[in-house]
């Protein structure tokens, strides 16, 4: 029994009509009644009523394109997966790869996708894509560039990460006000060190100010040395000893990410697969 005869069956079944099932598949309507007759001799029962009103199904044959409709559409999502999409470049960072690619491996796993270039801040991997060297990527707080797509895929708030021993640690949420009056811990570079600066001139903060890489900060709060500011993402799948996680009132701390694509095709078809 072959594919194209199970999809010729299914068409006709929903439009009622050979005729129209045949325009469908540019074939003539002869050569569709063919294939269909032989689908009945295969099955061993017929599936279509004829008569001068149309094409009504069998029976049997309502049953059988009840229960194939279903089938035959995740057969062809799958071969979809598979055909459209020969592989993906996906350019990462590591905080991405860590705590956001993994969760949705399951829906990644059966496609070509694969992760080919890491780098410390996404906005280095604009020009990587713009040079079709990755075909895909999410990028930190930048909603558009010039000839590529992209989408708003998620907001990632910022949580206060509080030593245990502080006076904070038994809150339900910190203000930033609360968390100024503490050494703030922050990094280098980057979006989020623009947002806390901004925030320290307008609060006036004449406090301490220690800078280190996203992934020493946690340790430096556990030691009792400040409070620190790290992304929800992260936050949900770790566990530091020593740290609590906060969240801040009025959430004055975020970042949007956006997922951008050489094409529209595969913007859509990882859009498809990063939002659900």
């Amino acid at each position: 029994m072959l594919f194209h005869k199970i999809k010729y069956f299914l068409e006709i079944a929903e439009l009622k009509s050979f005729t129209k099932a045949a325009e469908t598949f540019n074939i003539s309507q002869p050569a569709l009644s063919k294939q269909m007759k032989l689908l009945e001799e295969e099955l061993g029962f017929p599936l279509f009523n004829r008569s001068v009103r149309g094409v009504d199904l069998t029976d049997k044959g309502q049953s059988l394109y009840q229960d194939l409709k279903p089938l035959f559409g995740q057969i062809e999502r799958t071969i979809h997966n598979y055909r459209d999409h020969d592989q993906i470049r996906f350019g990462s960072t590591p905080m991405i790869s860590s705590y956001f690619i993994h969760r949705h491996y399951d829906k990644l796993v059966q496609t070509n996708f694969h992760v080919t270039t890491i780098k410390d801040d996404s906005r280095d991997l604009l020009p990587l894509l713009e040079a079709d060297e990755i075909d895909a990527a999410i990028i930190q707080d930048e909603p558009s560039s010039s000839n590529l797509y992209s989408k708003f895929l998620f907001r990632d708030n910022f949580l206060a990460a509080v030593p245990l021993t502080s006076n904070l640690a038994s809150l339900e949420e910190v203000t930033m006000e609360q968390c100024m009056e503490k050494t703030q811990i922050i990094p280098p570079e980057g979006s989020l060190t623009s947002q806390l600066k901004r925030i320290m001139e307008q609060k006036q903060f004449k406090g301490e100010v220690i800078e280190t890489h996203y992934h020493a900060m946690a340790g430096l709060v556990s030691l009792g040395l400040g409070i620190a500011y790290l992304p929800e993402i992260m936050v949900q799948q770790i566990e530091y000893k020593g740290v609590v996680f906060l969240p801040i009132k009025g959430q004055p701390l975020a970042r949007d990410m956006y997922l951008y694509a050489v094409t529209l095709p595969i913007l859509e078809f990882l859009s498809d697969k990063l939002t659900k």
